[in-house]
């Protein structure tokens, strides 16, 4: 308990150092800013009052930021599960970074709200953030530019203390001294992204190598299986059947009829990768409108390739868009490491575990378009919406919709914040607003005065836990909601 208080009066001390100098980092390049809140979250059945900081330090290309918070439970317990291992310190990093994409040297560490390589067959707008503050991931970024063709290079983890979901891309322009107009902005690149076990991503709470579906107690790490927490229960049943208890241990680990929970051992490993090829051509450079070319390949190891050819991209006016044609093979799906991902990773349905990669066996050859438009109406509301067509044979339709929309608060009395984001894939009528493949996200803020809000936030993504292609009751509905008051200073 005293190790936690101290850690965070550490973060707390330099509010006071500069108090008279502090500004926001969304104001200034250099500075100290403070962020945080106060409110109730759940785990499990359990409530608890949350107490969280989340300091920023930005030094020109340097910054940091650090999210670290209290759980207290009804009696005044600090929930002890978040400060007994070295990972829940090196967790309670929101982000360090230096320099960004097009440096001659970047990186980042920590949340990673968006992350993408290429022109997105591989990975689009990924994110390790997807079950944030509940579950947190300490990702990776590291790249920059050689002296060599205009190469640069770039290396991805989604978590340093496991590594199983890994990313890399290289791109050269090897015409770049020719000076010949359009040529020497020629663009070539390879990306290749990787989960080395997708079973990984079904959810262990208390890191114990259990997943929680199959721990009967998944908020204790030293517990697993009911079985064995009662053991004595058992001898009796042993004693009185046998008249005594020799023998017993050896029954009691071996017997067929006393099923423990399996582990992540026992579930077994699959990997999966995807690579790809792309290049990129600027066609019209200017301020009121630009105009580029692109085109992508790529394949799902022991599965099949997808293909975007012609690509467009275009800024012209309040519009920024593209448009592509994109052809797919049996047995490929787009963006196989998506928003979503971490969901879709691994689910159980009828007590069977599924990961993502069971999906390809239902995708059908098909060729179609998609488009991406954003744009910003009067700087009111910002809106990005994306849309994918494609036809497979016997004109079976595999679409897939995104969108985003963000209202510029400024002229609403008392509201700072107001957001929706709505993603659904692979269907193809628009049937039902909730699927496996749906997410829906939203939040607003609420300003109390001064940089001080409340805030809510709300996410619900979905499971077919009985397999019958429908979202049904609450059971099969996974709702993340937080409310609470935040400040900002």
């Amino acid at each position: 308990m005293n190790k936690k208080i101290l850690w965070i009066l550490l973060l707390i001390l330099p509010i006071v150092l500069t108090a008279q100098t502090a500004v926001s980092d969304s104001t200034s390049k250099n500075g100290f800013g403070m962020g945080g809140g106060v409110g109730t979250v759940f785990i499990g059945d359990k409530m608890y009052s949350q107490i969280r900081l989340m300091p920023e330090l930005t030094l020109g290309k340097f910054g940091i930021g650090i999210d670290a918070e209290l759980l207290i439970d009804s009696e005044g317990n600090v929930r002890k599960e978040d400060w007994d291992d070295w990972r829940d310190y090196v967790n309670k990093i929101y982000y360090i970074r230096y320099g960004r994409r097009g440096d001659n040297f970047f990186g980042r560490i920590g949340g990673f709200p968006s992350y993408s390589l290429g022109h997105g067959l591989v990975m689009k707008d990924y994110t390790n953030m997807l079950r944030y503050p509940e579950v947190r991931q300490i990702g990776l970024q590291l790249g920059g530019k050689l002296p060599l063709a205009g190469m640069e290079v770039e290396a991805f983890t989604s978590d340093v203390t496991k590594n199983e979901i890994v990313a890399a891309r290289v791109s050269v322009q090897p015409l770049n001294v020719t000076g010949i107009p359009l040529l020497k902005d020629l663009k070539f690149g390879a990306t290749a992204a990787r989960d080395n076990n997708q079973i990984k991503g079904l959810l262990d709470s208390d890191n114990d190598n259990y997943p929680d579906y199959y721990d009967d107690y998944p908020f204790d790490k030293d517990k697993h299986n009911e079985v064995d927490e009662n053991i004595d229960y058992w001898q009796g049943i042993y004693q009185e059947i046998e008249g005594d208890t020799t023998g017993f241990h050896n029954w009691f680990e071996s017997s067929q009829y006393l099923v423990r929970n399996p582990s992540f051992d026992s579930l077994g490993t699959k990997e999966i990768t995807v690579v790809g090829l792309d290049y990129e051509i600027p066609l019209v450079k200017g301020n009121l409108f630009s105009l580029g070319n692109y085109g992508e390949a790529a394949k799902i190891l022991e599965h099949k390739m997808g293909f975007i050819f012609p690509g467009f991209y275009a800024k012209f006016l309040i519009f920024n868009a593209n448009l592509e044609f994109r052809i797919y093979q049996d047995d490929f799906i787009p963006s196989f490491f998506d928003r979503i991902y971490d969901e879709q990773r691994a689910t159980i349905s009828n007590d069977s575990v599924f990961v993502k990669e069971d999906l390809l066996k239902d995708a059908i050859a098909s060729k179609g378009w998609f488009g991406s438009l954003t744009t910003n109406i009067f700087n009111t509301l910002y809106f990005t919406v994306s849309y994918e067509d494609m036809y497979g044979q016997d004109n079976i339709n595999r679409r897939s919709l995104w969108a985003k929309t963000t209202l510029n608060t400024k002229a609403i009395p008392k509201i700072s914040r107001a957001e929706v984001n709505y993603s659904q894939t692979g269907f193809d009528k628009l049937r039902y607003f909730k699927t496996p493949s749906s997410l829906i996200e939203g939040i607003i803020a609420y300003n109390l005065g001064g940089s001080t809000n409340l805030v809510g936030r709300y996410q619900e993504r979905f499971a077919d836990y009985d397999g019958n292609g429908k979202i049904e009751g609450n059971d099969e509905t996974i709702k993340t909601m937080t409310f609470g008051v935040e400040f900002k200073f």
